[in-house]
C-alpha cells in the first residue's frame, strides 16, 4: 500500500487559535521546544517525535474538502473535519498528512494515537473507513504500520503501534490518514507520535468517557487492575483479515464490547490478533491474573467453542513473554481467568497481552481484559 499526493491542499495554519492543545506558539525545531510541549513530552512514555499541535496538516485528493472545527472535548479544543466526495479504487487516493519532526531509524517502535469520529459515511453501518500509514513523503513512499481501522460516530481515542523496517530522514516522515474507502466525513483530532514506547493510551488512562465499569466480583480483592480493561475501542488489531469494530452487546459491562471477525485460519494463529496495553511495569516474579470476559458468535468447531491464544508479552523484539495458553471461549458470556507468574521483567509502556485468533475461522466478542498484579502467590 503506498500513498502518492495528487493536488495537496494546505489548511490554514492554527498556531494561534484556540484549537491548539498548547497555549504558547509551536516550536519551530525540534531543539526549541516550549515549555508545555516539552512537559507533555516529559509526561509520556518514550519520546514525542511530533508536536501534536499541529494541525496544519497536507489534504490532498480528487473532490477533498477539509476545514477544522471546534471540538470542546478533546485536548486542544479542536480537530480537522477531512470530507470525501465518493469511495476511491484505492484507500491512498485521499489522504492527510501529519508530519513527523525526527528520523526515523529501523528497529524503532513507532506509536500513533489520536482522536477521531465520523460525522457520516456511505458504509452499511454509517461508521467511517480510516486507513492509517507511517510513510515517507517523497518518492517512492516507502511505510510501515499498514492499519484499516473502522471509525464510529462517537469521539474515541484510537491507537496503532508497528516496529520501522526502514530509515526515513528527518522531515520526511509523516502519518498517512488515508480516508478513499468510503463517501464520508471523519474529523481527527490532535495526534501524538511517540518514538520507543508499546502504547501511549495506557498512560493516557484509554478512550472511553467516564469511569470504566465497576471491577467483576469473581476479581475483588484478588489484586491491582493494571490495564483499562474495557478500553477495547483502543486496542490495536492487526493481521490478515482480521476486523474488529465495537458492538452493541447484552451482558457485557457498559453494553459494548469489540468485535473480532477472523474470515480464516492462518498458518501461524499468532500472526492475527489483539494488543491490550498494560499500564504498569512488570518485575521478575510478580504474580498475576489475566482474565478475558468473551463470548463466540461464531465458528467451525464441533462443539461450539473458539478458541484465543493468549500470552503475556514485551510488544517489541525479541517479544519476550510468558503464560502461553488457550482459551477456551463458548456462546454465552463468561470471564476466563488464568493465574501466572512472570519469570522476566518488562518495562513499564511495553507489557502487552496478546490475543491470538488465528488458530481458526470465528467471531469473537471480548468485553473485558482484566490483568490484576500483587496477586498472593
Amino acid at each position: 500500500m503506498t500513498t502518492r499526493p495528487l493536488r495537496p491542499r494546505r489548511m490554514r495554519n492554527l498556531a494561534a487559535a484556540a484549537l491548539c492543545m498548547l497555549a504558547a506558539p509551536l516550536l519551530v525545531a525540534a531543539t526549541q521546544r516550549t515549555p508545555e510541549l516539552q512537559a507533555l513530552d516529559d509526561a509520556l512514555p518514550g519520546n514525542l517525535i511530533n508536536d501534536p499541535s499541529n494541525l496544519d496538516w497536507q489534504v490532498y485528493g480528487p473532490g477533498v474538502a477539509s476545514k477544522p472545527v471546534k471540538a470542546a472535548d478533546l485536548p486542544g479544543g479542536g480537530a480537522l473535519q477531512i470530507k470525501t466526495a465518493r469511495r476511491g479504487a484505492e484507500l491512498w487516493e485521499v489522504a492527510a498528512n501529519a508530519p513527523i519532526e525526527a528520523a526515523i531509524k529501523p528497529g524503532q517502535r513507532i506509536t500513533v494515537a489520536f482522536h477521531a469520529r465520523t460525522v457520516k459515511a456511505e458504509t452499511p453501518d454509517g461508521q467511517g473507513v480510516l486507513g492509517i500509514r507511517v510513510q515517507q513523503n517523497v518518492a517512492p513512499f516507502g511505510g510501515f504500520a499498514d492499519n484499516r481501522l473502522t471509525i464510529g460516530t462517537e469521539w474515541k481515542l484510537y491507537e496503532v503501534t508497528a516496529i520501522a523496517d526502514r530509515a526515513i530522514a528527518a522531515g520526511e516522515a509523516v502519518v498517512a490518514f488515508q480516508l478513499a474507502g468510503a463517501r464520508q466525513t471523519i474529523e481527527i483530532g490532535q495526534t501524538i507520535v511517540v518514538e520507543g514506547a508499546a502504547s501511549i493510551v495506557a498512560n493516557l488512562g484509554g478512550g472511553n468517557a467516564g469511569a470504566p465499569p465497576p471491577l467483576p466480583t469473581q476479581l475483588a480483592g484478588k489484586g491491582q487492575l493494571v490495564s483499562n480493561a474495557t478500553a477495547f475501542d483502543t486496542w490495536p488489531v492487526y493481521g490478515p483479515g482480521l476486523a474488529g469494530k465495537v458492538v452493541n452487546a447484552s451482558g457485557a459491562p457498559g453494553g459494548k464490547a469489540l468485535q473480532l471477525v477472523m474470515p480464516q485460519k492462518i498458518e501461524t494463529a499468532h500472526d492475527a490478533g489483539l494488543i491490550v496495553p498494560i499500564a504498569d511495569a512488570i518485575a521478575e516474579d510478580d504474580v498475576m491474573i489475566v482474565a478475558v470476559l468473551a463470548r463466540a458468535t461464531a465458528t467451525e468447531a464441533a462443539d461450539g467453542t473458539a478458541r484465543i491464544g493468549i500470552r503475556v508479552q514485551q510488544n517489541a523484539p525479541p517479544y519476550d513473554g510468558f503464560a502461553d495458553n488457550v482459551l477456551p471461549i463458548g456462546p454465552n458470556w463468561k470471564l476466563v481467568q488464568l493465574k501466572t507468574q512472570s519469570p522476566i521483567g518488562i518495562a513499564k509502556g511495553e507489557a502487552v497481552v496478546a490475543l491470538h485468533l488465528g488458530g481458526a475461522r470465528q467471531t469473537v466478542e471480548v468485553a473485558g481484559v482484566y490483568v490484576l498484579k500483587g496477586v498472593a502467590p
